[in-house]
């Protein structure tokens, strides 16, 4: 697939802190400068749409053509601004931002940009107060959107599975904190890690030469590898298991292998009427059997509110200890302080039950991958893996045959 470098977007500074509260005007101004710079990239095809243009075809003839953008190769970061959407929001269909990991089968109406911005454009005196409403629980900013002006597109059209970001960076990076996660309390992480560096070389297959967790950094082709042995890494992993330990190991590895097999297949270059049948099933499934890695999803700020209240929990039940057995011997209180620890953490591992969930946006991504399959194809070809290889023989390389003086021109210019 051939790709041209048609232009070089400036990257705004990113804000963080009390600067991401202070700086609206800023972002609506880079949102206006991004969307400026689309209308001058996209203006001449535009204006092809409308009047079309002459093209040679397949046949040796010539013919009247109109051609249209039919895809976005980019990350969901990058869909998330150039749609004008949240980051926590699907550029594609109207799934609320709570129900990402909720049914996968789940379909959601497609997101409609062109109406949305006509009910602002042209609101009804009784809709008009309630505009904001109804876009806030979508994640939709409102004239935002640099795609919704092209003749015979439909934005949310554009929005693709993306292998790299979903897939190799997102949910495999997510299901190796779990499966870390859920080996630590069979004690079988160590077991892991040694089938693990054991992989024995194979053509077009990279070995690791570290444990999992002692990368700190990994590339799109490492992860691609991950998906071709891990199951045989887990399965040796857990192997032997005792009665208690049965039902959660094949739970396990029944998770794992039907994410791995979904990626695999979506790989193909192209598809039969049963490939998209079982890219239906392989999420049905995922979806059933993920609970059992539950424990291992939590985040910063649930460990953190799981410390506070346990800090909060010790300080209450030592006061009431002192308050209540002063006369005690140190035999009697050390029972007690046994139980107040087994009560504490008892409290704590029922917050973080409570708070874990599945609620992220590439986990409503895997609902996708069956219906784009069967209505566009090979999934392969719009992966961002095609974009990152062209970005270093473009972009790097010619940046470093420039002499750093005015180098976005003379990248351009080769």
């Amino acid at each position: 697939m051939p790709i041209l470098l048609v232009a070089l977007l400036v990257v705004p500074p990113k804000f963080s802190g009390e600067s991401a509260r202070t700086h609206e005007a800023q972002r609506q101004t880079n949102a206006d400068v991004l969307r400026t710079v689309f209308d001058l990239v996209l203006g001449p095809l535009q204006q092809v749409v409308q009047e079309g243009m002459v093209m040679d075809c397949a046949d040796g003839k010539t013919g009247l053509c109109f051609p249209i953008l039919s895809g976005l190769n980019a990350d969901h970061a990058k869909h998330g601004a150039l749609h004008g959407v949240g980051s926590k929001s699907c550029p594609k269909c109207e799934v609320p931002c709570k129900e990402h990991g909720g049914n996968l089968l789940k379909m959601y109406e497609t997101g409609d940009y062109i109406l949305y911005g006509s009910k602002v454009l042209r609101p009804e005196p009784v809709e008009a107060a309630r505009i904001p409403e109804c876009f806030h629980p979508l994640g939709v900013k409102i004239g935002n959107n640099v795609f919704a002006g092209l003749d015979r597109v439909n934005p949310a059209h554009l929005h693709k599975p993306d292998l790299l970001h979903n897939i190799y960076l997102g949910l495999f990076k997510q299901m190796m904190d779990w499966v870390e996660g859920f080996l630590k309390q069979p004690k079988q992480q160590q077991a892991f890690e040694d089938h693990w560096k054991e992989i024995l070389p194979y053509p077009g297959l990279s070995v690791p030469k570290k444990a999992d967790r002692e990368v700190t950094q990994w590339q799109g082709k490492e992860r691609r590898n991950l998906g071709r042995c891990i199951s045989a890494i887990l399965a040796s992993a857990l192997r032997n298991p005792d009665s208690s330990q049965y039902h959660d190991f094949t739970s396990s590895m029944q998770c794992v292998s039907v994410l791995v097999d979904l990626s695999l297949m979506a790989q193909y270059h192209s598809h039969t009427p049963d490939t998209p049948v079982y890219m239906e099933r392989y999420p049905q499934t995922f979806h059933r059997t993920k609970k059992i890695f539950l424990e291992c999803r939590t985040s910063k700020a649930t460990r953190a509110e799981a410390n506070f209240q346990d800090r909060d929990l010790r300080e209450l039940m030592a006061t009431q200890r002192a308050n209540e057995v002063r006369q005690n011997t140190a035999a009697k209180h050390r029972p007690q302080v046994d139980q107040e620890r087994l009560e504490r953490a008892s409290h704590c591992t029922e917050l973080i039950r409570r708070k874990n969930h599945f609620n992220f946006i590439k986990m409503h991504s895997l609902s996708r991958f069956a219906s784009d399959g069967r209505h566009f194809g090979s999934i392969w070809m719009y992966s961002t893996e095609i974009g990152e290889q062209a970005h270093m023989e473009q972009i790097k390389e010619s940046y470093r045959r420039s002499n750093k003086n005015e180098a976005a021109r003379q990248i351009l210019s080769q």
